[in-house]
């Protein structure tokens, strides 16, 4: 076992919330080793979609990788009737995942106080009373606290026998190069397709020069030969003729109350299952997870730093994370009406429109429902 604690912190992962959380503990003064089993910038299929809010909770500009900032959005129901709602101010910003990952990595590296282990690979975690160890495929490694940022099927969690009772998300997608007509027609838009799928949706995001175009549905309310056939029939509806390499995944979904820290280790992002379970969205949810882990550890004495992380987890994030699972019930029970209100009701719309921005909380829509508010808290809230 390594004697020697040459780190406070080891971060296992440089996505948005390890890379985050290192950067919050790098500035913080603490030592710290960033593990990352590719090399950066690793190749990583993404819708890439950034909200308002991800920009606000950032301390640094984004502006060098965003590639696209798009005000409006096509929504089409069955793939057909297609309905353009327009924002006056931005609602997402798009980037390319393997430049705005290693752009976090920069930030944190910039601290001075932070190491990047490339092509190094976690193994297994152990949590001792005194220090946590990381095995890798190299040489063991430890430290104070170690952050598990290794998404949905990394080895820390199963190692410690953490996030095994969690509900899926899949999803298929593909990054596809086209010519300069097609990216005009994209040029200031994202597409949202409902009810093509039960509990499910399609999308396409415009990028530089590609569209990342995919599909994703509540595992449970779609087989995955009815996702398959879904994303050839999306694909074909928008790009005719088209041939695409594919990549399927999945997205974990915390059950409310689930530990994601076992002694001196802590879950972030994917890997603990923060994820919104109304649209898929897991970009701003790794952030905050990784900047709460971080603060948990600088202003937490040893032994109540991941105490203190659940809490913050549970107070903070949760609340609403569970109201979108709730509404993700709804739209399985009512899908025309997710496509109908936006399209037909104005103020449906600008209630979306301050949701994307961050301006309104999924726990304050239902706040605002009044006496309907209170019937959806009889909506289940897991998936």
């Amino acid at each position: 076992m390594p004697g020697d604690l040459s780190y406070d912190a080891i971060v296992v992962g440089a996505g948005p919330a390890g890379a985050i959380a290192a950067y919050e503990l790098g500035r913080s003064g603490l030592r710290v080793a960033l593990l990352e089993k590719d090399r950066l910038p690793r190749d990583k299929v993404c819708g890439g979609g950034l909200t308002a809010k991800v920009i606000d909770v950032l301390p640094f500009d984004l502006a060098p990788v965003i590639e696209r900032t798009v005000a409006s959005i096509e929504l089409s129901w069955q793939l057909r009737r297609p309905v353009v709602l327009s924002s006056d101010r931005p609602l997402v910003h798009l980037v390319r995942r393997h430049r705005f990952d290693a752009f976090l990595v920069e930030q944190a590296l910039a601290t001075g106080r932070v190491e990047l282990f490339e092509g190094l690979a976690a193994t297994a975690v152990e949590a001792l009373p005194d220090r946590a160890v990381v095995s890798t495929t190299a040489a063991p490694l430890a430290a104070r606290f170690v952050i598990g940022a290794d998404g949905a099927s990394g080895p820390v969690a199963k190692s410690l026998g953490l996030m095994a009772e969690r509900t899926l998300l899949a999803g298929i997608e593909c990054e596809l190069a086209v010519d300069a007509a097609t990216m005009d027609r994209w040029r200031d838009r994202i597409a949202i397709d409902l009810g093509s799928i039960a509990g499910g949706y399609g999308w396409i995001f415009p990028k530089g020069e590609h569209l990342n175009i995919g599909v994703g549905v509540m595992l449970g309310s779609g087989s995955p030969r009815e996702l398959t056939r879904y994303q050839r029939e999306h694909l074909q509806r928008w790009l005719p003729r088209t041939v695409a390499q594919k990549r399927g995944s999945v997205l974990p979904l915390r059950a409310a109350g689930a530990p994601i820290c076992r002694g001196r280790v802590l879950l972030v992002g994917d890997a603990a299952g923060l994820i919104e379970g109304f649209t898929g969205e897991g970009i701003y949810w790794a952030l905050r997870s990784g900047q709460l882990a971080a603060r948990a550890i600088v202003s937490s004495g040893e032994a109540e730093a991941p105490r203190r992380y659940e809490a913050a987890i549970d107070r903070e994030l949760m609340p609403d994370l569970i109201e979108a699972r709730r509404l993700a019930h709804l739209y399985q029970w009512l899908p025309h009406s997710v496509y109908a209100l936006p399209t037909r009701v104005p103020a449906a719309w600008r209630g979306m429109q301050k949701i994307l921005r961050g301006e309104r909380r999924f726990v304050d829509v239902r706040a605002k429902l009044g006496a309907m508010g209170r019937l959806v808290g009889w909506v289940p809230s897991r998936l």
